[in-house]
Order: C-alpha cells, then sequence, then structure tokens
C-alpha cells in the first residue's frame, strides 16, 4: 500500500536535484512548499506517494543527496493533517 511522505533538505536547490534524481528512477516526485509545522530553513520539499520509502532513500544516498528529515503525512478527519518523521 502506497503512502505519502514529504522529504526536507537544506536548500530549494538540494530538493530540486532529488526531485530530478528520483524521477530519473522511476519515482514519481514533487517540489511543493513544506508545511510550517516542517519548515525550518529551507521551505521547499518534495513529496512523493510510495510502498517503499528505502528506495528513495538509496536513490538520494546513491547521489550523496543529504535528506534532513522524511516524514510520513497522516491524514486525518477534516483535511488535518499530521507528520511523523520517520528518518
Amino acid at each position: 500500500m502506497e503512502k505519502e511522505y514529504i522529504m526536507a533538505f537544506s536548500s530549494f536547490y538540494k530538493a530540486a536535484y532529488a526531485q530530478d534524481m528520483l524521477s530519473e528512477a522511476g519515482i514519481k516526485a514533487q517540489l511543493k512548499r513544506l508545511p510550517q509545522e516542517l519548515v525550518r530553513s529551507c521551505g521547499t520539499g518534495v513529496y512523493l506517494r510510495t510502498s517503499d520509502i528505502g528506495e528513495a532513500e538509496s536513490v538520494l544516498e546513491m547521489r550523496q543527496i543529504s535528506v534532513r528529515g522524511v516524514y510520513e503525512i497522516k491524514r486525518e478527519g477534516k483535511g488535518t493533517k499530521s507528520y511523523i518523521k520517520v528518518i
């Protein structure tokens, strides 16, 4: 079953490069603004749906792209979302 994730990076450029590398590997990923709860420095993250977040991590690790954090998006009632740090 696919889950939704957000990957946070230290800069917009790292997020954009990560999105490109994930797309090249066949993993659908989108650049979007991070929710306020997660923003510390860079306000852009990579959103993706996957059943294996480890695959996405491996792609980025092979390209030496460091991730600040990976969060699973949990949808709750009435459009409310929560973010659970998985890495």
